[in-house]
C-alpha cells in the first residue's frame, strides 16, 4: 500500500496537519521538525502528489510578477533584470514559479492582473510598476489575493498598500551633496521626463541638498533629459547655453548620465575635470566606460528579499499593511 501523510504523521508523533505543512514548506514548523518529517517521508519512499495538492488546497504555486509597461527601454532593462534575479532566486528557495507580465494586454487592452486572478493563476503578485488603478487595488483586496509593490512607489491614492522601495529623496540628497563636497557651484539636475513619484523624490533630494549647502536653487538648472542613450546629442544640445557655467551635473538615470557623458566629450568637455558627473541606479555599464560613472546604488537585493519575504508573508496570513524605505548607497568613481 503507498504510504500517506497519516502515516507519516504516526512515526513522527505529530498530527497530519503538521506533516503537511512541512511537505508543502509553509511557516509555523521549526525547522528540526520540517527535516526531521521530510527526512521520514523520504525514507518511506512517500511520494507528493503535486496535482492533488492544487485541487485540495486550491493553491497554484505560482507568483505573478507585473512588469513596467515601458520595461525595454534601456535603463529599465538593465536595472529591473537585477531584481528579476533576485526575485526569482528568492522565490525558487520556496519552490514557487514565476509568472512575468505587463498591467494590460497590448491587443485587447483588457487588464492582465484581472486575468490571472480570475483564472486562478497565481497564489500573489509583486508588482514592478507603478501605474495600477485604485479599481485594480480594489478588486485585488475583494479576491483576497496577497500583493506587494516593489522597487516603484505607489501612489497615495492606492489607500495604505504593503510596498518596498528606495528612499529617492536620499538619493538624489547624497548625488547633489557629493558634487558640492568636490567643489561645484552650479549644479544641474537633469530629471526623467515622468510623473512618477520616485522621479520626484531625486529633485527633491537635489532641492534639499543645494539648499543645506548655501547654494541658490536656478530653476533653469532643472532640465528634462530623455529615456536611452540615444538622447544623450538632443539634451546636451537644451544644455549647450548653460556649459560655459555648469560645473556639475546629478542625472536621474545613469542611462541619461552616459547618453551626457558621451556627447559632453565629443565637445571637449573633460569628465570630471571641467564637469563632475553622477548618475542614478548603478547598472553594470558605470564600469564600462571612461571615467567610470559614480552612481547612486539602489539596495536592489535587499528590496527584492523584502518583497519576496513580504509576500509569503502575506500568503501564510498575516496581515501586513505598511511601506518599507531603504536606503541607497553613493558609489563614488571617476567622473566624480
Amino acid at each position: 500500500m503507498p504510504v500517506t501523510i497519516k502515516d507519516i504523521a504516526r512515526i513522527a508523533g505529530v498530527n497530519h496537519s503538521t506533516v503537511s505543512r512541512c511537505l508543502n514548506d509553509k511557516p509555523g514548523v521549526s525547522d528540526a521538525v520540517r527535516a526531521e518529517i521530510k527526512k521520514i517521508a523520504e525514507d518511506l519512499g512517500f511520494e507528493f502528489n503535486a496535482n492533488a495538492r492544487g485541487l485540495n488546497t486550491s493553491k497554484t504555486n505560482t507568483i505573478g510578477i507585473i512588469m513596467d509597461e515601458d520595461y525595454q527601454t534601456a535603463n529599465l532593462h538593465f536595472f529591473t533584470n537585477a531584481f528579476l534575479r533576485h526575485i526569482r532566486q528568492r522565490l525558487e528557495k520556496e519552490d514557487l514559479d514565476t509568472i512575468t507580465t505587463f498591467p494590460r494586454n497590448n491587443v485587447t487592452d483588457k487588464d492582465n492582473i484581472r486575468k490571472l486572478v480570475k483564472r486562478r493563476r497565481v497564489d500573489g503578485l509583486i508588482i514592478l510598476c507603478s501605474g495600477i488603478t485604485r479599481e485594480t487595488v480594489d478588486f485585488l483586496r475583494d479576491r483576497s489575493v496577497p500583493f506587494v509593490f516593489s522597487h516603484k512607489i505607489p501612489s497615495k491614492k492606492l489607500g495604505q498598500v504593503n510596498a518596498v522601495y528606495c528612499d529617492h529623496y536620499r538619493g538624489g540628497y547624497l548625488a547633489t551633496d557629493q558634487l558640492i563636497k568636490r567643489g561645484c557651484k552650479n549644479i544641474l539636475c537633469l530629471v526623467r521626463e515622468d510623473s512618477r513619484d520616485e522621479f520626484f523624490q531625486r529633485t527633491r533630494g537635489y532641492e534639499a541638498a543645494l539648499k543645506d549647502g548655501g547654494l541658490p536653487l536656478v530653476p533653469e538648472y532643472i532640465v528634462p533629459g530623455g529615456y536611452s542613450l540615444n538622447c544623450g546629442r538632443e539634451t546636451v544640445k537644451r544644455l549647450e547655453p548653460l556649459l560655459g557655467s555648469i560645473d556639475g551635473i546629478f542625472a536621474h538615470t545613469d542611462i541619461l548620465a552616459l547618453g551626457v557623458m558621451k556627447e559632453l566629450k565629443k565637445r571637449g568637455i573633460r569628465i570630471p575635470e571641467d564637469i563632475a558627473l553622477i548618475g542614478y541606479d548603478d547598472i553594470e555599464l558605470c564600469t564600462y566606460v571612461e571615467p567610470e560613472l559614480s552612481s547612486v546604488r539602489q539596495p536592489t537585493r535587499d528590496i527584492s528579499l523584502e518583497t519576496c519575504d513580504r509576500l509569503l508573508r502575506l500568503m501564510a496570513g498575516e496581515g501586513l499593511l505598511e511601506r518599507t524605505v531603504l536606503p541607497p548607497q553613493l558609489v563614488i568613481r571617476e567622473s566624480c
